[in-house]
């Protein structure tokens, strides 16, 4: 979960709320003929799809009353998330199994309690990209622009401003919307947070 601070008001956006609008921002992108860009965008819809289950009933954090968030959960649990994400996104296709086992690793591998779980999908991308046959520029490639579209999902969703350099969006306009759950076991609340180009990117937020 992603703990959003609206002055005295804590609200919580489930991580699979946050992967939706990742594969939103992904499908305004520019796209990039280089990339194998469907998959892609499917990897960026999905890449949290382990999270269902967890968001149902959230842990709670003893020290805060709150749910955890998704970088404090901890490692056991971590674990359990994952192995059901990466299984769940394969069944879209191998070469999304593929990104999003590598978003996990590039995620958690300074975790030193989910080792087992980092060397089961490093065996795994192995063996599908001898399988796939793509070499590691284009999935490295890949794999950042997943990364890139998550920070800017987390930090739209977290309240923050993304940073966005140059225009990067296809359309000149983007709008994106999520739900968000005020904290603790209150209302939805609807966001919506509008950036436009030709400026300095930057968005703007409203209820």
């Amino acid at each position: 979960m992603i703990l959003r601070r609206e002055g005295e008001r804590v609200l919580g956006v489930t991580q699979t709320a946050h992967s939706a609008l990742t594969g939103h921002i992904a499908a305004a992108w520019k796209p990039g003929p280089e990339l194998p860009w469907d998959s892609l965008l499917t990897a960026a819809a999905v890449h949290d799809l382990g999270w269902a289950p967890w968001e149902l009933s959230p842990q709670i954090d003893p020290r805060t009353g709150l749910p955890y968030q998704f970088y404090e959960v901890p490692d056991r649990q971590y674990a359990e998330i994952w192995a059901r994400g990466t299984d769940a996104a394969a069944t879209f296709g191998r070469l999304v199994g593929l990104l999003v086992s590598r978003h996990f690793t590039r995620l958690a591998g300074r975790r030193e309690g989910v080792h087992e779980l980092v060397e089961r999908e490093r065996e795994r991308q192995a063996a599908l990209t001898a399988a796939l046959g793509l070499d590691a520029a284009t999935l490295d490639a890949a794999s950042d622009l997943l990364a890139r579209w998550d920070a800017i999902s987390l930090d739209v969703c977290g309240g923050r401003e993304p940073e966005l350099g140059a225009w990067p969006f296809a359309p000149d306009r983007l709008v994106l919307r999520f739900e968000a759950r005020e904290l603790p076991a209150g209302a939805i609340v609807a966001r919506e947070v509008g950036m436009a180009g030709g400026g300095s990117g930057h968005p703007h937020a409203r209820a």
